[in-house]
C-alpha cells in the first residue's frame, strides 16, 4: 500500500509546486496597480501585521544597538511643509515649535521648504519662510495648454488675483474655501502639513533602523485595498531610493500633475503614483504615525509601548508652541503611553485608579470601533459594561442622554465635558503600562 501511495504523493507535490510557480509568475507579470495584486498585497500585509501585533514585543527590532543606519535629522532629511493661503498663519507657530525642540528643520531651502497655493506679494509675507507656489509651477511648466481651462486652475487664478490686489478678506475666503483642494497638486524626505508636529527622537529611532537605499513609503495607513495610502496629516516619509525611482520616471511624474487636477486628496495621489512604480505603503510602521493632537490621540493595545512620531490637527492658538516647549529637553523617543505624563493634568496611573472622573471623556468621538448602549441607568453600570468586554479600555457615560460608550483605546480627552462621567478599565490598562516598564506614567 505504501508503495502505491508514494507515487501519488510525489505527483501531488509536483502538481502543487507547479501551481505555486505558475501563480507566482502570473502575480509578478501583473501591473503594480492591478486590483488582484493590490488585494493580495493588502491581505498579506494585514496577516503579517496581525501576527506581529500578537508577538510579545512587536518593536523589538528598534532596540538594536548600535543603530544600523545612523543619520542627522537636520542634515540628511528633507522636509516639505504644505500650507495654503487660508492656513498660512500656522507656519510661524510650527517653526517656533520645532525651534524649541531641537530644530530638526534646520536651514530653509537647504533642509526644508514650504509649498503653497499662492505667491506672496513679498517674500516676508506675515513672517513666513519663502512659500513656493507649486500650483503656478504646474500651470506654467507641467500641464498641457489644453488643460489650462480646468475648473481647479480657475479657482487658483481667483485666489492669486485677490492676493495681488491685496484684497485680504476675499483671498482668505477663497483660500479657506478651497485651499484644501489645491493640496493635490537626502536619505529621507518627510512631507507634513502646517498643523503637523514631528517628534524628533521618535523619528530618529525609526529612521535609524531603516535602510534608505530601499524604497520605503511610510505613514499611517488609511483607505481600502485599491488605494491604500499614508494619511497626509500624520506625516509621510519617503526614502532616498523611493524618490530616486519616482524621478527616474518623468512620464509618471508628469501624469501625476494631470491627475492632481481631479484628485481630492493629495496624499492619496502620492500613493497612486508610487503604486505605478511598484512601491506600496509599508504598514508595518503605520502604528508609529498619529493623526490627532495629543489630547485626542487614541492609545490602543497594539501600540501602548511603541514610539509615536507625529501629532496632527494642532490648530488651537498656542498649542503648537506648547508642544515644542513641552518636548524641548526630550532626548528619548516618546511612546504612546507617555502622552498622559506629558500632556494631561494627571498621570495615567492616577487617572486609571480613579473609578469615575467627572466632566471627562476618555473615549472621544464615536466610530466604527466604539460600542454604544442607550438607556443606561448610571455611570457605574457603564463602567461594568466596559469591564466585562475583553476589548474595552475606556468608557464614557452621558448623564443627559443616558448613553454609554466604550472603546478599545484611551484618550486624554476633553476636560470640560460637563454632562459626562468617564474612566479607564484599570485592570486592563495596568498590565499594558507595566509591560512598558513605566509604571508612573
Amino acid at each position: 500500500m505504501a508503495l502505491i501511495l508514494r507515487p501519488i504523493r510525489r505527483r501531488f507535490v509536483l502538481l502543487f509546486a507547479s501551481l505555486f510557480i505558475t501563480l507566482s509568475i502570473a502575480f509578478h507579470l501583473l501591473p503594480p496597480s492591478s486590483p488582484i495584486r493590490l488585494s493580495i498585497n493588502f491581505n498579506a500585509s494585514r496577516l503579517v501585521n496581525s501576527l506581529r501585533t500578537s508577538a510579545t514585543d512587536r518593536d523589538a527590532w528598534l532596540h538594536q544597538r548600535p543603530t544600523p543606519y545612523p543619520l542627522s535629522l537636520r542634515d540628511e532629511v528633507g522636509y516639505l511643509i504644505k500650507t495654503g493661503y487660508g492656513t498660512r498663519h500656522r507656519v510661524p507657530a510650527l517653526m517656533k515649535a520645532f525651534s524649541h525642540s531641537g530644530n530638526i528643520l534646520g536651514e530653509e531651502n537647504k533642509n526644508f521648504i514650504v509649498v503653497g497655493d499662492w505667491t506672496p506679494t513679498n517674500q516676508t509675507d506675515d513672517g513666513l519662510p519663502i512659500a513656493y507656489n507649486v500650483v503656478n509651477t504646474a500651470m506654467e511648466t507641467k500641464v498641457k495648454p489644453s488643460l489650462q481651462g480646468h475648473p481647479r486652475f480657475a479657482k487658483y487664478r481667483s485666489l492669486q488675483e485677490a492676493v495681488d490686489l491685496a484684497d485680504e478678506d476675499k483671498a482668505r475666503e477663497l483660500g479657506q474655501g478651497f485651499g484644501w483642494e489645491l493640496d493635490a497638486l537626502k536619505k529621507w524626505y518627510a512631507i507634513l502639513d502646517d498643523d503637523t508636529f514631528l517628534i524628533g527622537p521618535s523619528l530618529y529611532l525609526l529612521l535609524s533602523h531603516l535602510d534608505p537605499a530601499k524604497p520605503y513609503y511610510l505613514g499611517s495607513a488609511v483607505g481600502d485595498y485599491k488605494s491604500r495610502f499614508a494619511h497626509g496629516g500624520s506625516g509621510t516619509v519617503l526614502s532616498q531610493e523611493a524618490m530616486r525611482r519616482l524621478f527616474d520616471r518623468p512620464d509618471i511624474v508628469a501624469q501625476s500633475y494631470i491627475d492632481s487636477l481631479d484628485e481630492t486628496w493629495g496624499d492619496r495621489l502620492v500613493s497612486l503614483t508610487l503604486i505605478k512604480l511598484g512601491i506600496y505603503l509599508n504598514e508595518r510602521y503605520s502604528h508609529h504615525f498619529n493623526g490627532e493632537p495629543p489630547e485626542m490621540a487614541r492609545v490602543q493595545r497594539d501600540r501602548f509601548c511603541s514610539p509615536i512620531v507625529s501629532f496632527h490637527g494642532v490648530r488651537r492658538p498656542g498649542a503648537m508652541e506648547a508642544i515644542g516647549r513641552g518636548l524641548s529637553n526630550r532626548e528619548q523617543p516618546v511612546v504612546w503611553a507617555e502622552l498622559w505624563q506629558l500632556f494631561a493634568d494627571t498621570s495615567l496611573e492616577n487617572a486609571g485608579r480613579e473609578p469615575v472622573r467627572q466632566m471627562r471623556d476618555h473615549v472621544g468621538p464615536t466610530g466604527e470601533d466604539t460600542t454604544t448602549w442607550k438607556r443606561i441607568a448610571s455611570a457605574e453600570v457603564c463602567r461594568s459594561k466596559c469591564r466585562i468586554r475583553k476589548s474595552c479600555l475606556a468608557w464614557t457615560y452621558d448623564r443627559e442622554t443616558r448613553t454609554c460608550r466604550t472603546s478599545p483605546w484611551i484618550i486624554i480627552g476633553n476636560r470640560n465635558a460637563e454632562m459626562n462621567e468617564s474612566g479607564l478599565d484599570w485592570q486592563a490598562v495596568e498590565p499594558l503600562l507595566q509591560h512598558c516598564g513605566r509604571e508612573s506614567m
